[in-house]
């Protein structure tokens, strides 16, 4: 992808004060960055859980809601119910997720991890640690907190409701 936010580089002799960068710019450049970062992520999860990333998802999904509505899992990860039936058969046949009647509403089914899941879902919280201290490797403590404050900033800023 060749846009001018990947062809100007800090210390690339462009002095920042006479050229300011636009906000396309440094939004296409973080949708790049988030884009690679997510491939190092779909690595890392295969090879952690052997899990694709859709599917370790909906586990941790379902690990911080348990017991989950089924039916809520599409909307909380923006994918279709039909989506979420599929990943969840699959994840109930290789044994790392249960289902069970809402005892409250017997039209609602619930999920739940299984033993072996949650031991996928402890590897996993262990292989991100080590993925994400080597990503942000590079920046110091002062650069990771300024990145923390603007990322939490423009997260604010895209839930706002936008011209459509």
């Amino acid at each position: 992808m060749d846009t001018p936010a990947f062809r100007r580089q800090p210390g690339s002799g462009q002095d920042a004060a006479s050229e300011p960068v636009s906000a396309r710019e440094i939004i296409a450049l973080l949708f790049d960055t988030s884009h690679r970062m997510c491939l190092h992520s779909d690595r890392l999860l295969g090879a952690s859980i052997g899990l694709s990333e859709a599917r370790a998802r909906l586990l941790v999904t379902v690990g911080d809601r348990e017991p989950a509505r089924m039916g809520r899992l599409a909307s909380d990860l923006g994918v279709s119910a039909r989506s979420v039936t599929g990943m969840v058969d699959a994840l109930e046949r290789e044994g790392l997720i249960t289902r069970e009647p809402d005892p409250d509403d017997r039209r609602a089914t619930l999920l739940r991890l299984t033993a072996d899941s949650r031991d996928r879902m402890h590897r996993l919280h262990e292989a991100q640690n080590r993925l994400a201290e080597e990503l942000l490797a590079p920046l110091s403590s002062e650069d990771r907190a300024d990145l923390h404050r603007v990322l939490h900033l423009l997260r604010s800023a895209a839930a706002r409701p936008g011209p459509e």
